[in-house]
């Protein structure tokens, strides 16, 4: 019965979300696309996204059904229509994030022009008020996108206690866990789209926004998005493909694991015991991320409609408070509901358990946030430090951005692992999932503030393409610079979070076999250990090898395009659909490899060591990547936010030696190409590859357990 109410509970929470997104979108594309020139480089932007979109999507669909097959063969056939579930919700927002973003940074860059005359703080705020207005979209649609799958399978086949014989899909004498396998193929589709989307999607922007600066900075001199740079388009289409569109089913495949690990968790743990225990565990993530949901949308309607401020961080960031104390309130109530009169023996506190297990996640979400703010932001101690310094050469500055970026990893990842410690001891093992969920249950909200940043990013780019007066140019800069924070915050979320999923999974991976842990000195463990290990850092040195080819290759065709006179001058349009061509080309041919390996490599694990090595190489994968996904993203983002103090004016200390200042701001661009494979295409992929892992090995776990080649 409960479960029942909060079905009809959250079908009345995404009517309201619908419409609210509805009317959203509508305010965004009533708005004025301003001057002629403007709306030309607009609709450029829009065409080029549809190529690669379109390109992406066949292959996606492709590898979708080839995956589909396989799971109704071999494993269940309501599995297969899970998982299509899965796949089909991520790519319509992914989808709607990418059609809103390509329509908002030309109206945010017409705001600023139309602006132009009022005092800064007026003029900021109606900026940032036109860029939260789309970017919220993209947030509360992959919130809202997920829990109407996790409704659709609730209602499609229940999640019958494991102790009925329906509950079991029998298989040649083992069995899977129905309810396990359709929610594990759910989260697979979702995760299959996200590694689709971010790892071609940042091989594309990345490759063009590393030739547009080593070619058109560094070697003849032009300031950033110069029209006459050839790679400039490209890198503006690539910052929806990837910083919106990637980021969308990056952070949506992240929270769908989060409530699937919890309720997966509740039934290996209370499957056999009390109904109303179990009933109650599967709930709990349900009502915590409505009450996500609704906050987000009231501190994203804060965001664009509270009194306006020049500085974009005081909005973004009181919206995200908001969303918080939103999803506190809404875990008390929800663990009240679920567990007042029905506690399980390993709740230490009584039914408040989960509450404050939540609390402990949504502390490591803020914390994480905070910490990498701490060390990216364009104001940081290290910014300057480093832009202070970069006039001894780029081998100086890229060294101690990464010094930076290895500095961070202890606080980052010490923060989340206790507080996923503390979550464990006061509720259990279905704490360590609920700490998880409390990270992102306010999801809509973060992912908000991550769109945020390139759409500003756009509105720049379209201001410079049209030669715009630089007031406008300047404006959209302060948002682009909290921009690049609050998509660190978004990285953050998304690594801290999948590292929390993960180790939840690991305790459920081995209740679904019967396994009640998984011993490091076991020689199976171990030996999965250093194979995740192995795996992991080759996965990384092959997104960096072909990102680095494809932007090779992009910046041979701008020096190429710029040792034209006529295209140098300004006389002739540089040929910047070529860009594009090679930008996808590159991005689509070289996906499959890594995609393929961590699949590959799950199922051979498994098949040929058993469950408990592969067990062993998730955790391996988690070790190492938690660590190296943090470095990646901080080193790269304080890396950027370098260069952006460099262009906004913010480096005094060489006011005296314009020779030292061009050769520090020269070492700025280059450390920034350097970030640019880092923080957007590494960092970024690292949780996807650790999640696909994870939920390949809880889904097959049983089989792995009963057929493997050296027993």
């Amino acid at each position: 019965m409960l479960l029942q109410h909060v079905y009809y509970a959250t079908f009345a929470v995404l009517t309201v979300a619908i419409v609210y997104m509805v009317l959203q979108y509508r305010g965004v594309i009533s708005m004025s696309e301003g001057t002629e020139s403007m709306s030309f480089m607009a609709s450029r932007i829009r065409n080029g996204a549809k190529v690669f979109e379109l390109e992406i999507w066949q292959k996606i669909t492709i590898a979708s059904l080839i995956l589909a097959g396989f799971i109704g063969l071999f494993v269940d056939k309501a599995a297969t229509i899970a998982f299509l579930i899965g796949a089909v919700l991520t790519t319509v927002v992914v989808i709607v994030g990418m059609s809103i973003a390509t329509y908002a940074g030309v109206r945010a860059a017409a705001v600023a022009l139309e602006t132009i005359d009022e005092d800064d703080e007026t003029a900021g705020g109606k900026t940032v008020s036109a860029t939260v207005k789309a970017s919220q979209i993209c947030g509360i649609s992959v919130e809202a996108a997920l829990l109407l799958g996790l409704v659709i399978i609730g209602l499609a086949w229940g999640f019958d206690p494991v102790a009925k014989a329906e509950s079991f899909i029998k298989i040649e004498g083992f069995e899977f866990i129905a309810s396990v396998v359709r929610l594990t193929a759910y989260g697979l589709g979702w995760s299959i789209v996200a590694m689709f989307c971010r790892v071609p999607g940042g091989i594309f922007t990345k490759a063009a926004d590393i030739g547009a600066d080593l070619i058109g900075k560094v070697e003849f001199h032009f300031k950033e998005d110069d029209h006459r740079n050839p790679a400039v388009l490209a890198d503006q289409t690539g910052d929806n493909v990837n910083d919106v569109a990637g980021n969308q089913a990056d952070l949506g495949e992240s929270t769908t694991a989060t409530p699937n690990t919890t309720i997966i968790t509740a039934i290996t743990m209370y499957g056999t015991g009390s109904i109303a225990v179990l009933e109650g565990a599967i709930a709990y993530p349900y009502i915590v991320l409505l009450g996500g949901l609704l906050s987000s949308i009231i501190g994203l309607y804060y965001a664009s409609h509270a009194k306006k401020s020049k500085n974009p961080a005081h909005q973004i960031n009181m919206s995200m408070y908001i969303a918080a104390i939103g999803a506190l309130i809404s875990s008390l109530i929800a663990s009240y509901i679920c567990f007042y009169g029905n506690t399980p023996a390993e709740f230490k506190a009584g039914w408040i358990s989960p509450f404050l297990s939540t609390v402990f996640g949504i502390v490591a979400g803020i914390g994480v946030g905070l910490i990498a703010q701490r060390f990216t932001d364009m104001d940081s101690w290290w910014a300057k430090y480093i832009a202070e310094r970069a006039d001894k050469g780029p081998a100086i500055a890229a060294s101690l951005a990464q010094a930076a970026g290895w500095i961070s990893c202890l606080p980052e990842v010490a923060l989340v692992l206790l507080m996923s410690y503390f979550a464990e001891k006061v509720t259990g093992p279905y704490g360590t999932a609920v700490m998880a969920l409390g990270m992102l249950s306010f999801v809509a909200q973060a992912i908000g503030a991550d769109a945020f940043g390139p759409i500003s990013d756009n509105a720049g780019g379209i201001a410079t393409c049209c030669e715009l007066p630089p007031k406008v140019r300047e404006r959209t800069d302060k948002n682009d610079a909290f921009g690049n924070e609050s998509a660190a915050v978004g990285k953050a979320f998304a690594i801290g979070s999948a590292a929390a999923v993960v180790k939840a999974q690991l305790a459920a991976y081995a209740m679904t076999y019967g396994a009640t842990s998984l011993n490091i000195l076991n020689g199976d463990v171990t030996l999965g250990i250093f194979i995740g290990v192995g795996m992991m850092a080759m996965f990384c040195g092959l997104l960096a090898k072909f990102t680095l080819d494809a932007a090779t290759v992009m910046a041979e065709e701008c020096r190429k395009q710029l040792l034209k006179p006529e295209v140098q001058s300004g006389e002739q349009l540089p040929d910047a659909e070529a860009c594009i061509k090679i930008a996808t080309k590159y991005a689509l041919n070289k996906m499959l490899i890594p995609v393929a390996a961590v699949i590959i490599e799950t199922l051979t694990i498994g098949f040929v060591f058993g469950a408990d090595a592969l067990g062993g190489a998730i955790g391996g994968s988690m070790y190492i990547g938690f660590p190296l996904a943090v470095y990646f993203s901080n080193t790269g983002g304080l890396a950027d936010n370098v260069k952006k103090r460099f262009e906004s004016g913010l480096v005094t200390c060489y006011n005296d030696d314009i020779d030292k200042y061009n050769l520090a701001y020269a070492a700025s661009i280059i450390i920034d190409t350097i970030g640019d494979w880092m923080k957007d295409v590494v960092a970024t992929a690292i949780d996807i590859f650790m999640k696909i892992e994870g939920v390949l090995g809880l889904m097959l776990a049983p089989a792995f357990n009963a057929y493997h080649l050296l027993k």
